[in-house]
């Protein structure tokens, strides 16, 4: 079985690494580690340190380094740009999606979204994105950006070549699965008007991937799901 994985912000020194925080309560309550077994350390930055546990304290957890192992960044970035839900399904979409291993979320505030924002909140999906790598396997976590209007988000993915934009009215064509892309998920009560011209005039291509009318994290899985099977 492969070692458990642990999250860690601090540099190593001297061939350890600490444990702290959440993570070290983890470590020593929920799965009763000790001296000597093996454990993982990434940093959500593209490093894993292979260890074992040297000591267990009641502040950190020392972690002697046998091997550091590194991934580079993924050139291909797919985002995915789902109106802002509220905080229960807005926060199972940023587990699930980070846990497939998403490169970016941008969540659009779009004239019919119904919910708000907070700092809190923005803070427990960062969190969650670094837990995912734990599941995923994956060494850089998903970047959660700050919601944003229409307009910010079409400004900041300019240069994106492959842009679609989910929608009911759209075609039943094929998603180009080329990266990087952007894929919009429009909120419940559909786009208005104004916003849905606003992407097709900045280059968005409209699809329609389903026949029924999903809700905003099921249309969400699902694009992930193509969009990761289409790029390989």
């Amino acid at each position: 079985m492969r070692p458990r994985r642990f999250y860690s912000g601090q540099e190593p020194v001297s061939g350890q690494i600490e444990i702290s925080g959440d993570e070290l309560f983890h470590l020593r309550n929920v799965m009763r580690g000790k001296p000597g077994d093996p454990v993982e350390i990434f940093d959500g930055k593209g490093t894993l340190y292979s260890g074992k546990i040297e000591s267990i304290g009641r502040s950190n957890a020392a972690v002697r380094i046998v091997k550091k192992s590194s991934g580079s960044k993924p050139r291909g970035k797919i985002i995915i740009a789902p109106s802002l839900l509220k905080r229960k399904p807005m926060t199972l979409m940023v587990e699930k999606l980070t846990e497939m291993g998403v490169d970016e979320i941008s969540p659009v505030i779009f004239s019919r979204t119904d919910a708000v924002y907070t700092a809190a909140a923005g803070k427990k999906w960062r969190k969650a994105a670094l837990e995912s790598l734990k599941v995923n396997d994956n060494l850089w976590t998903a970047e959660i950006c700050e919601p944003c209007t229409p307009e910010e988000l079409i400004e900041r993915t300019k240069n994106i070549g492959n842009k679609i934009l989910l929608d009911i009215e759209g075609e039943r064509t094929s998603i180009q699965g080329r990266v990087p892309v952007i894929c919009v998920i429009g909120p419940p009560g559909d786009y208005t008007p104004a916003e849905r011209r606003l992407f097709l005039e900045a280059g968005f291509t409209p699809v329609n991937i389903n026949e029924s009318v999903m809700k905003v994290e099921t249309a969400a899985f699902s694009a992930l799901s193509i969009l990761k099977y289409l790029s390989g």
